[in-house]
């Protein structure tokens, strides 16, 4: 189960407590974690109440259709290291249409056929600096990329701090970062800097939902 050891850090469960709520080994949740064995089927049905994991997911069997688990983060730092949000639902659910529908086109470019699952992710943002265009205390779609779309939110860290939703304009040689709306806070970064990392782009915001959490 490739994914096993996500789920069971979403749930914020060690691998003895999840033995425990199971009544198996803490071995034998070992070996799933690792690929190594599947569990029972009456046990994977408990599994999957309990992370809410999928069947298919449980058994490296994914649909190919969708829709397709997003898992939600509430923290990201600026190493790109994700901390699993810890509110009762953490994960998204996006269609194939939906993932191809939410991308921001640009000129010239079509469907994206190796866009899948693993090229997005929620963001829960609470902080107040970019509404009105993002809601606080919302969950965002990001679809990871360090590509600047001019006048859009994005997904950003600066000087390896931890990630915040700031809006990027790109003029020749220089990115503007808006990091508050309403105070009109803004700040100007040369493009060597996103190759230094000073400025570090992780994906563009896509839609903005209500607080789903």
């Amino acid at each position: 189960m490739g994914k096993f050891k996500e789920y069971r850090q979403r749930a914020n469960l060690s691998q003895m407590q999840l033995a425990e709520s199971l009544d198996v080994s803490q071995a034998c949740v070992s070996r799933w974690e690792n690929s190594n064995a599947y569990p029972e089927l009456e046990t994977a049905k408990k599994l999957s109440a309990k992370l809410h994991m999928s069947l298919d997911v449980i058994y490296d069997n994914p649909s190919h259709v969708g829709p397709w688990e997003i898992p939600i983060y509430e923290k990201i730092t600026g190493k790109g290291t994700r901390i699993i949000t810890s509110k009762s639902k953490y994960c998204l659910f996006l269609s194939n249409h939906e993932m191809q529908a939410l991308l921001p086109w640009e000129k010239g470019q079509g469907p994206r056929p190796d866009v899948g699952a693993d090229d997005y992710i929620g963001f829960y943002c609470s902080q107040h600096s970019m509404a009105p265009l993002i809601r606080p205390n919302s969950v965002n779609v990001i679809f990871l990329s360090s590509h600047i779309y001019n006048g859009h939110v994005h997904l950003i860290s600066i000087n390896e701090g931890d990630c915040i939703l700031a809006r990027l304009y790109k003029a020749q040689q220089t990115i503007t970062v808006e990091t508050d709306i309403e105070k009109g806070a803004i700040s100007t970064f040369r493009e060597d800097q996103l190759r230094d990392e000073t400025l570090k782009v992780f994906g563009v915001v896509l839609q903005t939902r209500s607080n789903l959490l």
